[in-house]
């Protein structure tokens, strides 16, 4: 009887989660068929699967939209910056999560205070700080901006390792461990979930990020894949088949860096869950 009662409220979730699951990945669909149609075909049939596969748009795209250019660059920001936010942010989540100072929660507060503020808001001072760095139209000036965007991987691995027994630490202290090296040797190795998570979030945040690449670049040549995919839209018209080739290379090495990571992700947003 119980099993009958459960069955219509089951139906319903179904019925919720598969209506998401089309809402989301519909589009994604759509962008990845849509790519090897030509530009007439997307009119005529905007919705229809292609009569057959047109590569054109990916050629344009990777020839004479300068696309390869584009995602080279991408990847240079990308992951020194993904590497660089991991390591610093490790480094003030560790100190936050182990050492007691006076004040150390006003500190805290005040690095999480990042959180909150709209980017827009600061643009203007940091384009004037990067400006007399003399860093506008170079790699280090994108790089060093994500750098101080941290602060979600320092609430999430400060709460990570908050969480790791302390029997451990003290193990290590007793067999002559620095700090340092209870970080390097202990702590690291096990807050690969939490670095997974805030991996796979920061990668697919610079790798998508309009506004910095929009405020520091200043050459055709040092663009970003989101200032490419706006190159195919003109003033009074958008070539929607390059387009959509443009940006099914771009989800690419997103999907595939998540695809890595994927088994740890789940684990790293619920680590230090207890006594984060």
């Amino acid at each position: 009887m119980r099993i009958r009662q459960h069955i219509p409220s089951t139906i319903v979730l179904y019925i919720i989660f598969g209506s998401v699951f089309i809402i989301v990945v519909y589009p994604l669909v759509w962008m990845l068929y849509s790519s090897f149609k030509p530009q007439w075909e997307i009119f005529a049939n905007p919705f229809s699967l292609p009569n057959k596969f047109f590569l054109g748009n990916y050629v344009k795209v990777w020839t004479r939209g300068n696309f390869g250019t584009y995602f080279i660059n991408s990847i240079l920001v990308t992951v020194p910056s993904v590497i660089g936010i991991v390591f610093f942010s490790s480094l003030a989540g560790y100190a936050f999560a182990r050492f007691k100072f006076k004040g150390d929660k006003i500190v805290f507060f005040l690095f999480l205070v990042g959180i909150i503020i709209p980017v827009q808001s600061i643009i203007i001072p940091s384009f004037q700080i990067v400006s007399k760095l003399g860093l506008i139209d170079t790699y280090w000036a994108l790089i060093f901006t994500y750098f101080s965007w941290g602060q979600v991987a320092i609430l999430i691995l400060r709460a990570f390792f908050r969480s790791l027994p302390q029997e451990i630490i003290e193990s290590a202290k007793m067999d002559g461990c620095s700090e340092f090296q209870i970080y390097r040797r202990i702590a690291l190795p096990l807050a690969k979930p939490a670095i997974a998570t805030v991996a796979i979030f920061y990668f697919v945040w610079v790798w998508n990020n309009f506004l910095y690449p929009l405020l520091y670049v200043t050459s055709d040549d040092m663009n970003t894949i989101p200032l490419g995919i706006m190159l195919f839209r003109g003033k009074y018209s958008v070539d929607w088949g390059a387009q959509c080739a443009a940006l099914s290379i771009a989800t690419i090495p997103a999907i595939v860096f998540y695809l890595l990571f994927q088994d740890k992700f789940v684990r790293g947003l619920t680590a230090g869950a207890v006594k984060g």
